[in-house]
């Protein structure tokens, strides 16, 4: 869905001006994501599923944070999330590993909260 400069500044104001998922300050270049996958077909273009697209199921987002959950449904996005913490950052980089080993970097295993969770 395209959005007027009025609808983008309000959504963008949803959430003071942050992300609505990890909480940074948005920049210029921040997205308009939808909560519910839209998941459009490769080829035309078109949403798979067209009732996601409403302004409603829309989210500011940063780059990086839209980027990362893609098509993902919040909670498989979360479980990511925690992959990445609990699993796969520890055992994929080797620096990480070894600042571990040192003491100098913890990973806390609390559950993963957005933003737009928090602040409700």
């Amino acid at each position: 869905m395209k959005l007027t400069k009025s609808q983008r500044e309000e959504l963008k104001r949803k959430f003071d001006g942050r992300c609505a998922y990890c909480g940074d300050d948005l920049t210029d270049k921040w997205h308009a994501d939808h909560l519910e996958a839209v998941v459009r077909d490769l080829v035309t273009g078109k949403p798979e599923k067209p009732e996601n697209d409403v302004y409603e199921n829309l989210m500011p987002a940063c780059t990086a944070c839209n980027h990362n959950k893609r098509s993902m449904s919040l909670e498989s996005w979360r479980d990511l999330l925690a992959h990445y913490r609990d699993v796969q950052v520890p055992r994929d980089c080797s620096q990480i590993r070894h600042l571990m080993r040192f003491g100098l970097v913890e990973f806390i295993k609390k559950p993963v909260v957005f933003y737009f969770e928090q602040v409700k």
